[in-house]
């Protein structure tokens, strides 16, 4: 940590002696705006002059500077995607008056977008990173509001989301969707700068957005700790210094309602601006749950006001409030095993998952968060940025994991977390050849996820009859053959022989005709002991001893919790330097110290007999605790990095190739306390080495973006089920790699007609032998929830019908190839590949002061079925569940601009 600590301070101080000397020579100073008078940030700004050209990006608020630029004749050139380029001759004098430049829009050309992954404005050619963003505009057209249609228009990204409740993230094949709340995500995901990476608190609705990014590869020198496989950037439209607003209303199939909109307003103009925010979708669900109400639906309402302080021309102060209540019917968990009475097992048709009431199913989330960034520019060279972020969520689920009426595992699960987190950095640009930036970071998070566990012991122990057939498989052959040995000898009589043979338990069906089966009384065995129990093994006396014939009760509930306390130091600088004058390196590192504690405790509820059987005696699915927390905690010193060429063609073209580490936290996993089996789940390693080409050509209509990749782990964290003790157990001994080639393009070729086109290649799989040299698990296997092909694919045509109404269509199609839902391959759980149509359209039509908009759309327009999701809780019993995708749904929506 000293070592860390002592090369963070002399980079500091090498930067601070670079940047301290200020030449005094002529500066050119530009604002360049929209037609509208917006600002326009990311134009690209260039000043060509005979012995040398100058370069650079207007920052967020449309400004750019050039120093030391001598006296004389030079070009200026702005270009900006999907705007009209722009030339003017530029005389430089002394005191130069700051030049004020309006763009206009452009019908050939693409909307260009800039990126702040890098912690500054940027084009996407500046950035040696594989990275896709999304406009807030191109977010409205293609009508994405949730994040898993992020998935289909982002190559190497796939989302996952059951419910709000419960997220998975994939970049590049690997995903962790754990909702112990001691499990940190293998994707990040920010919200305008602040972590939201637990998986029961990522799920937020898409509105009113400025852009999204998705950074891919190890982002942990970029974002912290938790980045080891990307980093899913969400960032909010900030204020600006006009009065404007928007409100859109529609409905849709399954009684879908639609509003959202916002309104932003000076409160002082130029000095205090205010945005305010609103999503609300609410949807019955497609599923229909015979005993009550549907599932699988959507009821949403998404807040957020931000207010921004301007105090003079160097300062930005932003309030981001955001608030998230998620009230949907329960997810649909349908049995692959037993069809509902007058059913069939079709995922995507009618359930039975019992209750007789439809508030039975349930989810009740609230998210809610404040940040406050704070920007300083201290000179032309150094911007100092504060970013303090409070969050916190709330979850409460009910949910049937049988998958049928019997309802023998039901889970009530509540989950909180709080997380705080303070970070201070600095951003320094000679505007010449180095930029970066360095700082330290505080994060703070504790939180606990604490299950119910409810069930009816004469259905259970119906569910876990296939269970004891096979694991004593051999021994109650054995013991039927005793028993039958028992008559023939005399010692039984007939009707004694049939009825113990009756009594050895075989695998009974859970439900029969729709209708759960229930065993009111324990196997009466216990009697033989007298006979034969000197010549049984151990473990087949203590089962004759416990099946004694008991009447079995009709209700038991147990709850255990688990509890997550992180702390996290971080020091961070990433710098790059021009090599060359196309060619520059950018290098960096973090460095973090971490503390984490880890805790678990289980009530119990009374000793049942069920226990024995499952191995958590008195308990029936945990061990017992008695009420008892049980801790353990442990210290981690860390580092991730990255080094990366980036070499410019020319402005618009690049090339690059970079070498990086990411890391994903360790895991405290408390087991059996009594018998001190806590686990430490080291740190997972990742090497990432990539390649790539991305640029914008034919007069800025079309855009490319390639990229080829291979990951290493190591310490690779995975869940190995374990049928003995009917959970999965955690081992972190694994290797895996993936290789993988991403393709995006986008072409304007007519005014008002584009297409894009996205395909992914994936071959991520688990290596044969692990680190100790054992074969492993899952040698060969490909990793879960991981297409190897992925391909959509679009076109957006506007045609104007007269001089304010423009007519538009927006057909998109996407493919994923064959999706396993379990590291085990298991094709009776997996997705074959499937293809999804979407399609909007309307008419736009009014003046700018108020603009109008009438639209369509439809999503799995040829109502696919397809599965989201397979095996779950379930498939430990041996009756695996499977969630349907989302059936087709088509709508209208009005919106009306001012």
């Amino acid at each position: 940590m000293r070592t860390l600590l002592l090369t963070w301070l002399l980079v500091a101080f090498a930067l601070t002696s670079v940047f301290g000397q200020v030449q005094k020579n002529e500066f050119v100073t530009g604002e360049i705006k929209y037609a509208n008078d917006e600002l326009l940030s990311g134009a690209h700004v260039s000043l060509h002059g005979t012995a040398k050209t100058y370069s650079g990006v207007t920052d967020s608020k449309g400004n750019f500077v050039f120093k030391n630029v001598p006296i004389g004749e030079y070009m200026l050139h702005v270009s900006y995607a999907g705007l009209t380029n722009y030339s003017e001759n530029v005389t430089v004098v002394q005191s130069m008056p700051k030049l004020e430049i309006k763009m206009q829009q452009s019908n050939r050309q693409l909307e260009e977008v800039t990126v702040t992954t890098q912690k500054r404005t940027q084009r996407p050619t500046e950035v040696p990173i594989a990275i896709t963003a999304l406009t807030g505009n191109t977010l409205k057209n293609l009508r994405i509001t949730e994040m898993d249609a992020l998935s289909q228009y982002v190559p190497g990204l796939q989302v996952q989301i059951q419910s709000p409740n419960n997220a998975s993230f994939v970049i590049r094949g690997v995903t962790s969707d754990d909702g112990d709340s001691r499990v940190q995500q293998r994707v990040s995901a920010f919200q305008d700068g602040i972590s939201i990476s637990k998986a029961r608190g990522t799920a937020v609705e898409l509105f009113d957005m400025e852009r999204v990014e998705v950074a891919k590869g190890p982002q942990g020198t970029l974002f912290g700790r938790s980045a080891e496989n990307g980093a899913i950037d969400l960032i909010s439209n900030k204020p600006v210094n006009n009065t404007s607003g928007e409100i859109a209303l529609g409905y849709g199939n399954y009684n879908e309602m639609i509003a959202n909109g916002f309104i932003n307003t000076p409160i002082v103009k130029g000095k205090l601006l205010n945005r305010f925010a609103f999503s609300y979708d609410k949807r019955d669900g497609f599923i229909k749950n015979v005993s009550g109400g549907t599932l699988n639906g959507k009821n949403t309402i998404a807040l957020r006001d931000i207010i921004r302080y301007l105090p003079d021309s160097k300062t930005t102060m932003d309030l981001i409030m955001n608030y998230q209540h998620d009230t949907p019917p329960g997810t649909s968990f349908k049995s692959g095993t037993y069809a509902p009475k007058g059913g069939d097992l079709d995922p995507n048709s009618s359930a039975d998952l019992g209750g007789g009431s439809k508030d039975s199913l349930y989810i009740h989330r609230d998210v809610w968060s404040i940040t406050l960034p704070i920007t300083r520019v201290l000179s032309e060279n150094w911007t100092a940025t504060s970013l303090t972020g409070f969050r916190h969520f709330n979850t409460d689920e009910a949910f049937n994991a049988d998958g049928t009426v019997a309802r023998a595992l039901y889970f009530h699960e509540r989950e909180k977390d709080d997380q705080f987190s303070q970070e201070f950095r600095f951003n320094f640009n000679d505007r010449n050849k180095l930029s970066g930036f360095l700082g330290g970071s505080y994060f703070y998070e504790k939180g606990n996820q604490e299950v119910s566990f409810q069930t009816n012991p004469q259905k259970f122990y119906t569910l876990l009859t296939p269970v004891i057939a096979s694991k004593y498989a051999s021994q109650l052959s054995q013991l039927s053959g005793a028993i039958t040995q028992l008559g023939q000898l005399g010692y039984l009589s007939a009707a004694q022989t049939a009825y113990f043979l009756g009594q050895v338990p075989s695998a009974k069906p859970l439900v029969a005709n729709g209708v759960a089966n229930l065993t009111t009384n324990l196997p009466n065995l216990k009697p033989l002991l007298a006979y034969i129990g000197s010549s049984l093994p151990a473990s087949m006396q203590q089962l004759l001893y416990l099946f004694d014939g008991s009447a079995l009760p009709n209700s038991y509930s147990e709850t255990y919790t688990n509890y997550n306390t992180t702390s996290s130091t971080e020091l961070f600088a990433d710098a790059t330097y021009k090599l060359v004058n196309n060619l520059s390196l950018t290098a960096g590192i973090r460095g973090t110290y971490e503390h984490q504690l880890g805790g678990f405790s289980s009530s119990n509820s009374g000793s049942s007999i069920l226990g024995y059987l499952t191995g958590y005696y008195p308990n029936v699915l945990s061990w017992s605790t008695a009420g008892k927390e049980y801790t353990a905690s442990k210290d981690y010193l860390s580092y991730v990095g990255r080094v990366a060429l980036n070499y410019l063609i020319d402005n618009n073209k690049s090339f690059y190739a970079s070498v990086s580490r990411g890391r994903r936290p360790g895991v405290i996993d408390i087991g059996d306390a009594a018998a001190d089996s806590t686990v430490y789940l080291k740190p997972e390693i990742i090497w990432s080495y990539e390649a790539g080409m991305k640029g914008i050509i034919l007069n800025n209509s079309f855009t490319y973006d390639l990229s080829v990749f291979y990951y290493d782990w190591n310490h690779f964290q995975s869940n190995v089920l374990n049928t003995a003790t009917l959970k999965f157990t955690p081992q972190d001994a694994g290797k895996a790699h993936s290789f993988g080639v991403e393709a995006g393009l986008q072409y304007r070729f007519y005014k008002g007609t584009s297409i894009f086109a996205n395909y992914g290649y994936i071959d991520g799989k688990f290596n044969n032998k692990d680190e100790n040299g054992q074969t492993q698990e899952y040698a060969g296997n490909t990793f879960r929830l991981t297409p190897k092909h992925t391909l959509s694919a679009g076109i957006s045509y506007i045609t104007p019908v007269s001089k304010t109404t423009y007519i538009y269509l927006k057909p998109s199609y996407t493919y994923k190839s064959k999706v396993y839902f379990e590291d085990d391959n298991t094709d009776a759980l997996s997705q074959k590949g499937y293809g999804l149509a979407n399609l909007s359209g309307g008419v736009t039509f009014g003046s700018s002061k108020l603009l109008y908009d009438l639209g369509f759309y439809s999503k799995n327009l040829f109502d696919t079925k397809y599965l989201i999701d397979a095996g779950n809780s379930g498939a430990l019993f041996g009756i695996p569940t499977y969630i349907g995708g989302t059936r087709r749904t088509y709508g209208v929506t009005l919106r009306a601009r001012f």
